[in-house]
């Protein structure tokens, strides 16, 4: 696989922390609101062009499994 330098983002020091505004901590327990169930803990966070929000959960049924969500599609597990 040939990458170009170009097409590769270099690391940015200290962006790895939560938004500062944030509708989720880590650890917090989450679920998506509709389609296919999937419930666990915030694990991490990442931000794009289209997601200025978003969430990596790691399932609680299957640990090691993590999946990415846009903050509109969870909701706090009491």
């Amino acid at each position: 696989m040939n990458q170009d330098s170009s097409n590769v983002s270099a690391p940015v020091v200290g962006s790895f922390e939560l938004p500062m505004h944030a509708t989720f901590s880590l650890g917090d327990r989450v679920r998506k609101k509709s389609g296919a169930a999937w419930q666990g803990r915030v694990v991490g966070w990442y931000c794009t062009e289209l997601t200025r929000e978003g969430y990596a959960v790691e399932s609680e049924s299957h640990p090691g499994s993590v999946q990415i969500y846009p903050v509109a599609a969870l909701e706090h597990v009491a």
